[in-house]
């Protein structure tokens, strides 16, 4: 066997890929040429570091997915626990808010009229001694307040005792019958049509503003 065609045929006889009478062949010539018996050696070796730095190369790479899919499970968990945590905050606010607390029934509500001089003191205070009352209200485009939603809530842990326990007042002040004092110290006149509107569970009171400032002169 010629010297180019041993070499030609050395990476196939590596890979276990010649006929028998090859091999014999082969190794024949191997033992009269020491030359190509060190270049099939050497080719070995060769293919043996080649596939050793393969072998490194593929678990870098499996190390970096690894540590890629780590840190993406990682993201995922807090995502998940920050949406957990809002999920249930938002629960809380809503149990809160509309399971604890509700539109107040107008029979389980005292509500009470006092005067001082050019001034009228609206007051709301709950009938049960469990209960506690909390209004929402809202301005007019005038900036005087013209709804008032009343609500009842649980005398529980959420609520501090000395909250709201002595009811919840509005204070109106008017320096004559079309003219009302704002809490910021602005004036502001008003018409037969501005009125206060109260809402409870299942009925809606509307009181006038002048009818308020006619109580001063007659509060009987």
């Amino acid at each position: 066997m010629e010297h180019h065609v041993f070499k030609d045929l050395a990476p196939a006889y590596i890979d276990g890929l010649t006929s028998e009478e090859t091999n014999i062949q082969m190794e024949i010539h191997m033992e009269q040429c020491k030359k190509c018996q060190n270049y099939l050696n050497e080719m070995k070796e060769d293919l043996i570091l080649a596939d050793e730095k393969e072998r490194k190369k593929d678990k870098g790479n499996i190390d970096y997915f690894k540590k890629v899919r780590t840190k993406n499970r990682k993201k995922m968990l807090v995502i998940v626990s920050s949406l957990l945590s809002v999920f249930i905050l938002l629960v809380t606010i809503y149990y809160f808010m509309f399971v604890n607390m509700w539109l107040a029934d107008i029979h389980n509500v005292e509500t009470t009229m006092q005067h001082q001089d050019a001034t009228v003191t609206l007051s709301f205070k709950s009938k049960k001694t469990n209960r506690y009352l909390i209004t929402v209200d809202a301005m007019s485009s005038e900036g005087h307040i013209d709804t008032i939603f009343v609500y009842e809530k649980r005398n529980d842990f959420s609520t501090p005792a000395e909250l709201l326990k002595d009811g919840i007042s509005y204070t109106f002040t008017f320096l004559d019958e079309n003219t009302i004092m704002l809490d910021n110290g602005e004036k502001r006149k008003i018409t037969g049509k501005d009125k206060i509107s109260i809402h409870y569970k299942d009925k809606t009171d509307e009181i006038f503003l002048k009818d308020l400032y006619d109580t001063i002169n007659d509060p009987e």
